[in-house]
């Protein structure tokens, strides 16, 4: 089975997923930002793929069962809990406990492993915070293409390289985002001086900040938990917490200015950046914001990092 995932929402602890990264197919869904529209043409277009998972966090997932509803392949809408209280853990762990039963009667499988595969991910995931807590001595485009690369293989062939080692530089950024697609961005950052020594997207610190699964006990509840009290997404409106925990980090590590990289049309970003943009104001910290559309050009977005390098 390959089944394209969408979102770290998405448990890959019931099966071998596909986390999707970037598809230069046709763009279905103008009006929705361009990773769901991507998202939508590789389900759709790509005979490799048999299956897609997806969370109903925000209105542009919210569409896609409509889109898939005749394409023949495996689809399964996973409901996000806005909480995090037990009540919501609960619903959640149902909700878990279900896509793993509708994988089975899909694909004629019985899956038996999810406690050994829950320890994986355990340990992938604190191999790579130990990387996050020295990232500014490494090449951050590096580390994280290496995390793009792990997250479309199977569970059991992931392995956490080292990143190569990186100049230090005084002007630290932060990277502010969903799941960064474009790594040509941080080659750009990187070439115009800039270290970045922190982010929140959800292939890097939103993946591995999660407390982890226990395996005694009921292991769905305790994927559940560990998912939804995971550093929160914008999708979940929980800003204040976003806020606090990113303001933290960014007060620690003296960071001097911050990235802020959203889709064109994602309303939960476009949201955050206003909150987030008053906050930096307030302590006199530089922000550029790079709005990723079908037609970005990579000269535009090279000279705004160029001019912030500069700035900073």
């Amino acid at each position: 089975m390959k089944i394209l995932s969408l979102s770290g929402f998405i448990p890959e602890h019931i099966t071998d997923i596909i986390r999707f990264t970037q598809y230069s197919g046709s763009h279905r869904i103008s009006h929705y930002c361009r990773y769901v529209a991507n998202y939508i043409s590789q389900v759709m277009d790509d005979s490799s793929i048999d299956g897609a998972v997806f969370p109903r966090s925000c209105d542009s997932c919210r569409v896609l069962p409509d889109y898939f509803s005749e394409c023949g392949k495996f689809i399964f809408q996973l409901n996000i809990p806005a909480r995090q209280d037990e009540a919501a853990v609960e619903f959640f762990a149902s909700c878990i406990k279900k896509y793993k039963e509708e994988i089975e009667q899909y694909y004629g499988a019985v899956i038996t492993n999810i406690a050994e595969r829950s320890e994986r991910i355990n340990e992938r995931n604190s191999k790579i915070a130990m990387l996050y807590e020295n990232i500014e001595d490494f090449s951050y485009y590096n580390y994280l293409h290496n995390i793009h690369d792990m997250l479309i293989k199977p569970l059991n062939e992931q392995s956490v390289f080292m990143p190569e080692k990186s100049s230090k530089s005084s002007k630290s950024v932060f990277i502010v985002g969903s799941f960064l697609s474009d790594l040509s961005i941080l080659n750009t950052i990187e070439k115009a001086g800039l270290l970045i020594a922190g982010d929140n997207l959800s292939e890097s610190k939103r993946l591995f900040s999660a407390s982890s699964v226990e395996i005694s006990g009921d292991i769905y509840n305790n994927i559940a938990k560990s998912i939804i009290k995971n550093r929160l997404s914008p999708t979940q409106n929980n800003f204040a917490n976003i806020l606090k925990s990113d303001f933290e980090e960014i007060k620690y590590k003296c960071i001097r200015g911050v990235i802020f990289i959203t889709q064109k049309n994602c309303e939960p970003y476009d949201y955050l950046y206003t909150r987030y943009k008053k906050m930096l104001d307030e302590q006199s910290i530089p922000v550029l914001r790079l709005v990723l559309t079908d037609t970005m050009n990579n000269k535009r977005a090279e000279m705004e990092i160029e001019s912030f390098a500069d700035i900073l």
